[in-house]
């Protein structure tokens, strides 16, 4: 069963000028650690258990077989996590019964500034759709050692939480079908006039993850598919004061389209 948004993956060039950038932002940024793939990351937590991954290859002239390592000539929003009760479960529903290319359940691992020692299980798509579908992903130590909370999950901008995001797609149908089998439920159809797009929107608790498809030559999400295909588009959050709807910066984003609510 898939709970919510665990994550959001936001590839950056250079960690500390990324932690850098967002604290100007108003986000608490949390030092990850580093992970056995040549990747070291930060958090920044939210008070509704879902997180920012600002995530960095340690050596970028190395090549790499993670398969983020070919968005660096494109970092910013590449790929996101869901919540999974068991990814070995979600894997013998999606894969086996459904059909969806998803890979093997695969192990993940953090060792924290602290010397705490993490671990995880993710169940990812096929390489060539990352981004386009979610990786699933459960905690093997307390998921409360891998997402910090209570007063490190606060901001100084009272952002509290991840709203919706949005995912473009280029052909909404067959997306609709995939998204259904990996979520187990269907969409609410609908349209976004700001957008210029049909939409189908997935309710997973808190969150909504929202298929987006261009119906306009205006729309945004054209020059998105067009430079990058599917995948993650723009993400909305939520705030702790009643504020007016505000995008932030995307020159201090990294280049992420980001709303406040």
């Amino acid at each position: 069963m898939i709970s919510g948004i665990d994550h959001l993956v936001i590839l950056v060039p250079k960690l500390d000028d990324a932690m850098d950038a967002y604290r100007k932002l108003g986000f608490q940024v949390l030092p990850g650690g580093e992970h056995p793939y040549g990747t070291h990351n930060a958090l920044v937590p939210f008070q509704d258990g879902s997180y920012l991954e600002l995530i960095a290859f340690q050596d970028p002239t190395k090549h790499h077989d993670h398969r983020w390592y070919r968005f660096l000539n494109q970092p910013g929003l590449v790929d996101f996590a869901v919540v999974a009760a068991n990814v070995e479960d979600e894997l013998v529903r999606i894969r086996e019964e459904a059909g969806v290319a998803y890979q093997d359940v695969k192990p993940g691992a953090r060792k924290r500034p602290d010397g705490v020692q993490l671990e995880w299980r993710t169940l990812p798509p096929e390489d060539t759709r990352t981004g386009e579908l979610p990786f699933l992903i459960d905690d093997v130590t307390d998921r409360t050692l891998r997402v910090p909370g209570g007063d490190e999950a606060t901001h100084e901008n009272n952002i509290t939480g991840i709203r919706k995001l949005v995912v473009a797609v280029r052909e909404l149908d067959e997306a609709v079908t995939e998204y259904n089998a990996v979520f187990g439920r269907d969409a609410t159809l609908d349209k976004d006039e700001e957008l210029g797009a049909d939409t189908a929107t997935y309710y997973c608790g808190e969150h909504q993850i929202v298929l987006a498809y261009p119906t306009t030559p205006s729309s945004p999400l054209v020059r998105r598919i067009q430079q990058g295909g599917d995948g993650p588009f723009e993400v909305t959050f939520t705030a702790e004061e009643s504020i007016i709807t505000r995008e932030l910066n995307p020159a201090e984003t990294g280049g992420v389209r980001m709303i406040v609510e």
